[in-house]
C-alpha cells in the first residue's frame, strides 16, 4: 500500500505545485520610506491605484506629512501616468476607491490631521472617517470628515444603487455623527449622499468590543456586513457565540436597516470576516479562522490563521466550510466567482507548509501573495504563490478582468527576485514599495474556437469515475457528411496529464458520445483535446 500511496501523494503535491499563473506585465512605484496600496479600480484606458506614502520622493511629488493617501493613475499596462496625494500635517490611512454614478470616484480614510486637504475637522485631536470625493484627474469635489471625539477606524465600504457611499468600521465614539454606542468599540456605518450630505447612521454593538470588517449592498437593496465581536452584554449583536473571544458575525440588514436576521460563526480563538460576495442562491465569505472547533470543525485548519471560506444560505446556514493554509499566518479579502460556478480566492501567506507550496520567502514573518482556486464545493484544485523573498502582500487592491485575468497591486521590498522583477526605491526589509502586475491562468491560454464542437458538452466535471464527451447527432451527421470517402474515423478525443504525458489516446466518439472512464486515474487536472482536421477543441478536467 504504501508504494501506490507515495506516488499518489507526489503527484498531487506536483500538481498543486505547478505555475497554473503567467505574469503579463508589472511594474514598481515609491520612494525612500514606505509607500504601498490598499485598493484600485479599473477606469478608462487604465487603473486607479489609492494607497498610502511616506515618501516625499521618487515618485511622490509632494507629502503633507506624517503619512498621506496617494492616488496613483496608471495606463492599461502599468506604466504611471500621473499621481497626486492627499492629507494634513499627521497621518491618514486610505483604504478603498469606488467609482460613483456620475463618473467621479469615492476615497475612504481615517484621518488623524485637521489641516491640509482636510477642509473641516468637526473633531480635532481623534482619529475619524474621512470621506473624500474626486473627478477623474484627482481633484478633490468635496471632503467630510465623519464620528465622534474618540477613535472613528474606518475599514471599508460600499457605494449604493441611488450614488452614494456607505462607509464602514468601528467606532468608540459616544458624540458627534454617531448616534448609538453600545459601548467599547462597535461596528459602525454612515450613508452620504453624492453631494456629501450624511442621510444617516448605523451601530451594531455590545459592550464589548465589535469590529466592522466588511460589507456590501445586497440584490435586495439592504445590507450584508461582517467583522468580529467579543459579543459582550446589551445591544443589537444577540446571535449565540461558540466563545468571546473573537466570533466571526455576520448581520443581514434590509434597505430599512432593520436586522432581518445574524449569526455568529468561530470556535475557540479569534475569526473574523473580511469578504462577502452575493450569489444567485446564498452567498460566500472569507474570514481568518483562528480555531480548530466549533464551526472549523472538519475544516481542514492548519494551524495560527488560515483562511476559511464560508459558504451559506440566504439566511446564514453553513452549506461548506473549509480552511485554507499552512502552519503560519493566511488572510484573503478577495473572494470572486468563476464561470464554471468555483471561486478565485487571492490573499497572502506566510507558510511553507500545508495547502501552500512555492513560497519565496525566506523569513517566516515575511509573506507571498498567494491565488486559490476552489471548486464549486470549496475543495482546491489549484494553489501558487507570487512574491520574492521578501515581503510581499495585498489587501483589496484587486481587478477582475476575468475568470483568468486579475490586476493586483499589492506591495514589495525586495527586488529583483523571484516574480518581482523590478527594484524597489527603498531598501530592503521595511521599506515597501506599490507593486502592480497582471496575472493570467495559462491552463486556458488555447481557445476554444472550433465550430464543430461548439455544442460540446462535458460532464461531470470535476469528475470521480468517468467523464461524459457529448454532441448532439447533427453535429456528428453534419461532420460525416463533410468528408471525403478516405476519412474512415470520426473525431477523436485525447487526455493528456499537466506535464502534456498522454494518458488517453484517441479516444473515440460513437453516436455522439464517448466515455472516458478514469477511476484508476489520480486525482488532478487534466486536459483534453478533441482533434479535426487542423482545427482543435481543448479543455480542463478535474479528477477528484
Amino acid at each position: 500500500m504504501k508504494n501506490v500511496v507515495f506516488p499518489l501523494l507526489l503527484l498531487i503535491s506536483i500538481i498543486t505545485n505547478s505555475q497554473f499563473i503567467n505574469i503579463e506585465w508589472q511594474n514598481c512605484f515609491g520612494g525612500s520610506e514606505p509607500d504601498f496600496a490598499n485598493d484600485i479600480i479599473e477606469v478608462d484606458e487604465g487603473f486607479l491605484i489609492l494607497g498610502n506614502a511616506r515618501s516625499n520622493d521618487g515618485a511622490i511629488s509632494f507629502l503633507h506629512g506624517g503619512q498621506d493617501g496617494w492616488l496613483i493613475k496608471t495606463d492599461d499596462t502599468g506604466n504611471l501616468l500621473w499621481e497626486k496625494t492627499y492629507g494634513g500635517t499627521y497621518a491618514e490611512e486610505f483604504v478603498r476607491i469606488f467609482k460613483s454614478n456620475d463618473n467621479n470616484y469615492y476615497l475612504l480614510s481615517s484621518s488623524h490631521s485637521s489641516d491640509g486637504d482636510v477642509s473641516y475637522d468637526p473633531y480635532p485631536n481623534s482619529t475619524d472617517y474621512w470621506i473624500v470625493k474626486i473627478d477623474d484627474v484627482g481633484n478633490i469635489l468635496w471632503d467630510k470628515i465623519v464620528g465622534g471625539e474618540i477613535l472613528d477606524q474606518i475599514w471599508t465600504g460600499t457605494t449604493t444603487d441611488d450614488g452614494g457611499i456607505v462607509a464602514f468600521g468601528w467606532t468608540g465614539s459616544t458624540t458627534g455623527d454617531v448616534s448609538v454606542n453600545y459601548g467599547g468599540y462597535d461596528m459602525w456605518m454612515i450613508k452620504l449622499n453624492s453631494e456629501g450630505d450624511t442621510e444617516w447612521d448605523f451601530s451594531l454593538g455590545t459592550s464589548g468590543f465589535d469590529y466592522g470588517q466588511a460589507i456590501i449592498q445586497t440584490s435586495d437593496g439592504g445590507f450584508l456586513v461582517g467583522g468580529s465581536s467579543s459579543i459582550g452584554d446589551g445591544g443589537n449583536l444577540t446571535c449565540e457565540p461558540f466563545n468571546y473571544m473573537g466570533e466571526a458575525i455576520l448581520v443581514k440588514l434590509d434597505a430599512d436597516l432593520n436586522i432581518e436576521w445574524q449569526q455568529c460563526y468561530g470556535g475557540s480563538d479569534n475569526d473574523g470576516i473580511i469578504g462577502l460576495l452575493e450569489l444567485d442562491d446564498g452567498y460566500v465569505f472569507t474570514a481568518y479562522g483562528g480555531s480548530d472547533d466549533g464551526d472549523l470543525t472538519g475544516s481542514g485548519w492548519h494551524g495560527l490563521d488560515d483562511i476559511w471560506v464560508v459558504r451559506i444560505d440566504f439566511l446564514g446556514n453553513i452549506i461548506w466550510q473549509k480552511c485554507f493554509g499552512g502552519s503560519r499566518y493566511e488572510t484573503a479579502r478577495n473572494i470572486y466567482k468563476t464561470n464554471e460556478g468555483g471561486y478565485i480566492v487571492i490573499g497572502k501567506t506566510q507558510s511553507h507548509d500545508g495547502d501552500v507550496i512555492g513560497n519565496h520567502t525566506l523569513s517566516e514573518y515575511d509573506s507571498d501573495i498567494w491565488l486559490v482556486k476552489l471548486n464549486s464545493e470549496g475543495e482546491l484544485i489549484w494553489q501558487q504563490c507570487i512574491g520574492g523573498i521578501g515581503h510581499e502582500k495585498v489587501n483589496f487592491a484587486v481587478v477582475k478582468k476575468s475568470d483568468v485575468d486579475f490586476v493586483i497591486a499589492g506591495q514589495t521590498d525586495n527586488g529583483p527576485s523571484y516574480n518581482v522583477e523590478c527594484t524597489p526605491y527603498g531598501i530592503y526589509g521595511d521599506l515597501p514599495d506599490v507593486w502592480v502586475f497582471e496575472v493570467k491562468d495559462t491552463t486556458t491560454a488555447i481557445q476554444t474556437n472550433l465550430s464543430f464542437a461548439e455544442k460540446l458538452k462535458v460532464y461531470p466535471n470535476p469528475a470521480r469515475d468517468y467523464v461524459v464527451f457529448e454532441f448532439s447527432s447533427s453535429v456528428i451527421s453534419n461532420w460525416w457528411a463533410g468528408q471525403s470517402v478516405s476519412v474512415r474515423n470520426p473525431p477523436a478525443i485525447q487526455i493528456t496529464n499537466i506535464f502534456g504525458l498522454i494518458v488517453e489516446n484517441n479516444l473515440p466518439i460513437t453516436n455522439g458520445m464517448a466515455v472516458w472512464y478514469c477511476s484508476k486515474i489520480n486525482p488532478g487536472l487534466y486536459f483534453y483535446r478533441l482533434y479535426n482536421n487542423d482545427e482543435i477543441k481543448t479543455g480542463k478536467i478535474i479528477i477528484h
